[in-house]
């Protein structure tokens, strides 16, 4: 009987130690995908530079001049306000089987020694050009422009085609006035 006790003692020796081997393997894996994801996040973090605010970052900030702006209210100064044009302009393509008519007053933020140029431009020698950029932008604005609060994308699709159509960054930005839109 004695015999007979060894040989299951051997087998359940053998599927002992595969088991071992089997949890040291599934164990090592996870050891490495630990070390793998912990390498990975460091160098995640000093790619975007996160973390880099240690004695040597804050020594290095020290010894930098820092330049103060004299006036800031100077930036808002030298800006003007330029009145491009009145628009009454339908949209039939924001929403299906619906007409928007869209009416508002485009005004420009320009530098103030642009004033006059810019001036000469919009209300002569491109005037048409202009109003046609713009009525354009609002015929073929989508919904979800026309409705946005801050009009944001209008805003800044009107002043790139302003200065693209007078061929020089005239516009810093725009404002609306008097915005309105009618659903039929």
């Amino acid at each position: 009987m004695a015999e007979e006790n060894e040989p299951e003692t051997e087998e359940g020796a053998e599927v002992e130690a595969v088991k071992e081997k089997k949890s040291g393997s599934g164990k090592m894996k996870i050891l490495i995908l630990v070390v793998v994801a912990m390498l990975g996040e460091a160098g995640l973090f000093l790619f975007l530079g996160v973390g880099a605010g240690g004695p040597a970052d804050a020594a290095t900030a020290d010894a930098m001049p820092v330049e103060e702006d004299p006036k800031p209210e100077d930036d808002e100064e030298e800006l003007v306000e330029v009145e491009v044009h009145s628009f009454s302009v339908t949209n039939t393509t924001a929403a299906a089987d619906t007409v928007m008519h869209i009416s508002f007053k485009v005004h420009a933020l320009l530098a103030s020694d642009q004033e006059d140029e810019f001036k000469d431009k919009v209300t002569s020698s491109h005037k048409v050009r202009v109003r046609e950029s713009i009525e354009t932008i609002f015929r073929s604005a989508t919904m979800e422009d026309l409705t946005d609060s801050s009009l944001s994308t209008l805003k800044r699709l009107v002043r790139e085609e302003i200065n693209r159509v007078l061929r020089q960054n005239y516009v810093v930005s725009i404002v609306f006035n008097d915005y309105k839109t009618i659903q039929q």
